[in-house]
């Protein structure tokens, strides 16, 4: 019976760490979305550094 018990609370132990690290993530993508939203408005109005053909790669 001791064993079940402890089987038991390592399960619940296992879950709440899982559902630990749900929560930071979530609040991860949270920080995330508002940094970019009240970025947004600041980022408009600044100049792009690069432009799109800075991107593309050229093969010789």
């Amino acid at each position: 019976m001791k064993s079940d018990i402890e089987v038991i609370k390592e399960g619940v132990t296992e879950i709440r760490d899982m559902l630990d690290g749900l929560m930071r993530q979530h609040e991860t993508i949270g920080m995330m979305k508002l940094s970019e939203r009240s970025l947004q408005e600041f980022l408009e109005d600044e100049p792009d550094i690069y432009t799109l053909d800075d991107a593309k790669v050229v093969y010789l």
